[in-house]
């Protein structure tokens, strides 16, 4: 079984999209899972252990943004439970099920919602986990930060999926 990086998934947006009412951006992307994984198990695994690389990059992202009155991401010890409440990196985990788990937040330029799901794979061969990102711009400075920010939204969601493919 191939395990790539599949960009451009079909996204899963009914809790996210629902959860956020409407919303100005969605992206997904796709790896193969090991039969048996349930969403729990995806989310645990793309979020327990980051490429470093990325803590160092939202601590720059933290810098810059802090003078804005943006939020910027507490540096505590992750939370290990996969729980509504719970912290993971820069969201707070919101609803947990079988097949998804949806986390996000909202802050003042923008609400952002992130489903880890897994499903069937296209072709029926097997489980697949997609990261499905969902975000609604508040203002026009929400826009234009997403902008400049996407093109490491999605370096960092493409490496942490082919972490969990190696």
């Amino acid at each position: 079984m191939t395990k790539a990086v599949r960009r451009n998934a079909v996204p899963v947006v009914q809790a996210a999209g629902t959860s956020l009412g409407a919303y100005d951006h969605v992206d997904a992307v796709a790896v193969d899972l090991p039969p048996g994984t349930n969403a729990e198990g995806f989310a645990r695994l793309l979020l327990s252990n980051p490429p470093r690389w990325t803590g160092r990059l939202m601590a720059v992202r933290d810098k810059l943004v802090a003078p804005f009155g943006l939020r910027v991401q507490e540096r505590a010890a992750q939370d290990t439970r996969i729980e509504p409440g719970a912290r993971k990196g820069p969201f707070t985990v919101l609803e947990v099920g079988e097949d998804e788990i949806l986390c996000g937040d909202d802050d003042k330029h923008l609400a952002f919602r992130a489903s880890f799901a897994v499903r069937p794979r296209p072709d029926g061969s097997g489980l697949e986990g997609v990261c499905t990102t969902v975000v609604r711009f508040n203002k026009p400075v929400g826009r234009l930060y997403f902008r400049l920010i996407e093109p490491f939204h999605r370096l960092i969601v493409a490496s942490m999926l082919a972490r969990t493919a190696s």
